[in-house]
């Protein structure tokens, strides 16, 4: 039959028995150190008590970034009404109005409707354009030496310095809003996805091969889903991209085939001096640019990289 043990206790923290007065000596302390300590330990747990333990709702990231949102909001507010010129710099609350009655009356809303159509067709057009360039450098010496020499050419120039030569090329119509989109994703996306490629691991590419992948099927089924955070990286930069090129590009060309985007809009309304309503098409392409890269990138890496392990 075994003896319960009994756990190990520190001697100098247990009380005498009948000991609860506080002149009550501790084993091993003089008469009366008790009570000296009595009032420290009492202060420190009272501050302990009065710690300042911050909400739940600060764990969460939708959270904090709302309330950095409000603060940034009301910085604006405080600055407008110090500047008191609403022709330079109209407040917060006239531009929140600005913004409801463009959506009420459906202009604002049809020009970003107009954008963000020629938006996706350049974006899906420069992804598949980056996919197989990146596939076929991948695959071929020369498809390397073309990726590698392509980017060091043509991503340092900007996409709307092409614009005047995509009028020529394509008139005065969607094709060349669309052209300086793809040359805004695919060069930056080319190379994050090829970046991407080059760190798969040797391990994945032996394997893929013993599996008797080659060309396409092996980079589709082997080097995407391992470089798939450089790719989402990649998206990312090439949507940035994609969209200031289209506002600047709007800002320039004006409306594609009689109907102006969300870029012609902020123009116009500069002209007539409508201060306000310029801030609105700013803060409508603020709006969209948050709501994709929370709602649609997020969302993406929170069930791809993030569901697998491959990003914190």
């Amino acid at each position: 039959m075994t003896r319960a043990i009994d756990p190990l206790i520190r001697p100098e923290y247990i009380l005498p028995l009948g000991a609860t007065g506080p002149d009550a000596a501790l084993p091993g302390v003089p008469q009366g150190a008790s009570a000296r300590a009595a009032p420290a330990l009492s202060a420190r747990r009272s501050a302990s008590a009065i710690t300042w333990r911050a909400p739940a709702w600060i764990a969460l990231p939708a959270a904090r970034k709302t309330l950095l949102l409000a603060v940034l909001a009301l910085v604006w507010e405080l600055a407008a009404r110090w500047t008191n010129n609403d022709l330079l710099l109209p407040t917060f609350l006239q531009t929140a109005r600005a913004l409801i009655e463009g959506i009420s009356t459906g202009e604002l809303l049809s020009r970003v409707g107009a954008s963000l159509t020629v938006l996706a067709q350049g974006y899906a057009a420069g992804i598949a354009a980056a996919l197989l360039l990146t596939a076929l450098a991948v695959l071929t010496r020369l498809g390397r030496d073309l990726l590698e020499t392509c980017v060091a050419m043509f991503n340092p120039l900007p996409a709307i310095a092409l614009l005047p030569l995509a009028m020529l090329w394509f008139g005065l119509g969607k094709a060349s809003l669309i052209f300086v989109i793809v040359h805004a994703v695919l060069w930056p996306l080319a190379l994050s996805t090829y970046a991407g490629f080059s760190a798969v691991p040797e391990t994945l590419r032996m394997a893929g091969r013993n599996y008797g992948l080659k060309g396409l099927f092996f980079v589709f089924d082997i080097l995407v889903p391992a470089a798939l955070p450089a790719i989402l990286s990649g998206l990312k930069i090439g949507w940035a991209f994609a969209w200031r090129t289209l506002i600047a590009a709007e800002l320039v060309f004006g409306a594609a085939s009689g109907q102006g985007g969300l870029g012609w809009y902020i123009f116009q309304n500069r002209n007539e001096l409508y201060t306000d309503k310029v801030f609105a098409g700013l803060a409508a392409v603020i709006v969209i640019g948050l709501a994709v890269e929370n709602l649609i990138f997020s969302t993406l890496e929170r069930k791809t990289v993030r569901r697998w392990g491959m990003q914190k």
